[in-house]
């Protein structure tokens, strides 16, 4: 397992977290760790899943991607 830290544009709320934990929860071999307004820690499983898709579903959920590490 991997982890990594993605800051992340556009969460205001209490609502932003809840559908940015939804995103992320939904993505085969990802595990939360952490999601908070303006970033999220996961850890993730390199056979199942990588950072692009983990940035395209924060994408999705309709936030921006401001880095990763």
């Amino acid at each position: 397992m991997k982890e990594q830290t993605v800051e992340i544009g556009g969460m205001t709320c209490g609502h932003c977290l809840r559908s940015v934990k939804d995103a992320l929860t939904e993505l085969e071999g990802v595990t939360l760790e952490e999601v908070r307004i303006g970033s999220a820690r996961v850890s993730y499983n390199e056979a199942q899943v990588n950072p692009d898709k983990i940035a395209e579903a924060i994408r999705d959920a309709g936030y921006t991607v401001l880095a990763t590490h």
